[in-house]
């Protein structure tokens, strides 16, 4: 009998077949719970998690399964097979979860692709606001915020963002930045 067909193995395959199963049912939701996990406090606005977030996390769980997978073989290239799909797993998870951007009362801070660090924004850097409004493509209003830095940040209207949204127009009014409303450009 081969060494891989052994039972001890079949380990490797139960721990792959769960991670599928709840990497399907968890994976679209769990950027989003991490990240209002890392992020609630006090003073918590909004948390913009990135739909390209939600699409990378289960990119990274399908190569925590291909690990546990290529660990039931014992031969010496499927473990480092393996050892090449978990640090995918790693760097992928990691990119997913490092792109947010969070409105609180006092500032905004947001990270983009790629990055470890985030940018902090006082609500005196906003330079100019704007809603764009929803058309036929786009049902929903979409606030941008230009910093002074030229960086401009996009918060999609969605319904918990509606029901924040008196409180983000008060701050910036209080800022004395008042939003104009535009068409979207097609």
């Amino acid at each position: 009998m081969e060494d891989h067909l052994k039972e001890g193995n079949m380990i490797w395959v139960v721990l792959g077949v769960i991670t599928i199963i709840l990497g399907l049912l968890l994976s679209f939701i769990l950027p989003s719970l991490i990240h209002m996990v890392m992020f609630t406090a006090g003073d918590l606005i909004y948390i913009k998690t990135p739909t390209a977030s939600k699409i990378l996390f289960p990119i990274g769980t399908v190569f925590l399964a291909l690990f546990f997978f290529l660990m039931y073989y014992q031969s010496k290239k499927m473990r480092i097979a393996a050892g090449v799909s978990v640090i995918l797993f790693v760097v992928i998870s990691s990119l997913s979860l490092s792109s947010y951007s969070v409105i609180r009362e006092e500032r905004i801070v947001h990270s983009d692709f790629f990055t470890l660090s985030s940018t902090e924004y006082s609500w005196n850097d906003i330079s100019n606001a704007v809603l764009l409004k929803g058309n036929e493509e786009t049902p929903y209003e979409t606030l941008v915020l230009t910093m002074a830095d030229g960086t401009e940040l996009f918060y999609d209207r969605d319904p918990k963002l509606r029901t924040e949204f008196n409180k983000v127009d008060f701050i910036l009014e209080s800022h004395g930045i008042y939003f104009s409303l535009k068409d979207r450009q097609s």
